[in-house]
């Protein structure tokens, strides 16, 4: 059993080091985990005859979960020049391509220009699609504008290296990531992995949903959660938005319910602020009726204990319960930093300490972006994904989030 600390008080761990890494911008659906013969095409609500699909990409295909059917929007793909092949992979073997285009979605590319085999997409020499060399992604060869520095003070030009891999902000990573919309075969889904809204908990806020009623949503964390690299937060194109307005834009198009959100997450921070007194306090006056609970990066990046970390969320959980006791809370389980500069498998225990808080505190639930983002990198790259090389998620990954949290909410 877990000792829960139950007084009020200063809860935090003392702990005399700081993150070593600060944010530079802002610092019941079944489980499908193989292919099975037989129909299963009504598991998925929005499945679409193949035949029929074409690219569409406003709100709703923004923000609709894609493991509902069959058709994956914008997933990006970071191609690499081995010296024989221009190419990087998709999760899934597409069943069809609609269609495939540059970081803005503005510019869409010839069929001519690259092919298909399997899951792999392969970009012919001398045509338009963007890449880099594997020489690149070690830092080496960087073409110009593009220059390495020991301190980035310019988002459009500066890179570091950091335990060997490369940190920007700059279109050097996400200028380079082309975006594939195409149909995949559902029978490749593990659909487990994934958020549902019979086994995602918050009783109390969908029962407020239904109602109509007033919802006060408050996220607190780090740069993942306040929306560092999602393009409207670095105001670039295709400008959109990070996962916690796209959840209240989700929520306010499906219910008749005001949904208010109080978005407190400041990157660079770590569950010891979270705990903090002025912190907790702002959660405390926004009222909310769920608060969503992103750190851990950042004390895994400081050297924070599983144990030390589990103290901190409980002591924040605790401490807004007491002033609201009907208050729910979601400790997400953070799409995975690059694990070259990243030690995955102390955020695995972190995260196992989250399940236990969860079943031991009343009100407590947690969302798995974790083991998703981890079977993601079985087939991927993470400079696919990824906003700035070692801790960001891209727009794609940043709406994975959204698609969660709505398919948790949402009885699609």
């Amino acid at each position: 059993m877990l000792k829960m600390i139950k007084t009020k008080g200063n809860w935090c761990a003392l702990l005399s080091f700081v993150m070593a890494f600060s944010a530079t911008a802002c610092g019941g659906s079944p489980s499908n985990s193989g292919k099975e013969e037989g129909n299963i095409t009504d598991n998925f609500v929005n499945y679409i005859d193949p035949e029929q699909a074409k690219y569409e990409f406003g709100f709703k295909e923004m923000v609709t979960p894609y493991y509902l059917g069959n058709v994956i929007y914008n997933e990006t793909v970071l191609l690499e020049d081995d010296g024989t092949n221009i190419s990087g992979k998709l999760q899934y073997a597409p069943v069809k391509i609609l269609s495939v285009r540059d970081f803005s979605l503005k510019t869409e590319y010839s069929t001519e220009d690259y092919s298909f085999s399997g899951n792999v997409l392969t970009a012919k020499r001398g045509s338009n699609l963007p890449y880099l060399t594997t020489e690149n992604l070690k830092g080496n060869e960087i073409p110009a504008p593009y220059k390495r520095v020991d301190t980035i003070s310019n988002v459009l030009t500066d890179y570091m290296m950091m335990a060997g891999t490369i940190y920007t902000e700059s279109p050097l990573l996400y200028g380079n990531q082309v975006s594939v919309s195409y149909v995949y075969d559902v029978r490749d889904l593990k659909l487990d992995e994934f958020a549902s809204y019979e086994k995602s908990g918050m009783p109390k806020l969908k029962e407020k949903l239904k109602n109509g009623e007033d919802v006060n949503i408050v996220v607190t964390g780090d740069s993942v959660a306040e929306g560092c690299s999602s393009s409207g937060h670095m105001k670039r194109e295709p400008y959109m938005d990070n996962w916690a307005t796209q959840l209240q834009k989700g929520l306010q198009e499906k219910y008749t319910s005001t949904i208010n959100l109080s978005n407190q997450a400041v990157g660079g921070k770590t569950s010891l602020w979270g705990c903090d007194a002025p912190q907790v306090n702002k959660i405390k006056a926004a009222n909310p009726d769920v608060v969503f609970i992103h750190f851990g990066i950042n004390d895994l990046g400081s050297s924070y204990s599983p144990i030390a970390f589990m103290d901190n969320i409980n002591a924040l959980i605790l401490e807004v319960q007491g002033a609201n006791p009907d208050c729910e809370f979601v400790i997400i389980k953070a799409f995975t930093p690059n694990g070259i500069s990243y030690d995955q498998n102390t955020l695995a225990t972190y995260w196992k300490r989250m399940d236990d808080l969860a079943k031991t505190v009343d009100n407590v639930y947690t969302l798995d972006m974790f083991t998703q983002s981890m079977s993601m990198l079985k087939v991927k790259k993470y400079m696919d994904v990824t906003g700035n090389g070692i801790n960001h998620v891209n727009d794609f990954t940043s709406r994975l989030y959204t698609m969660n949290l709505l398919g948790a909410l949402i009885d699609y």
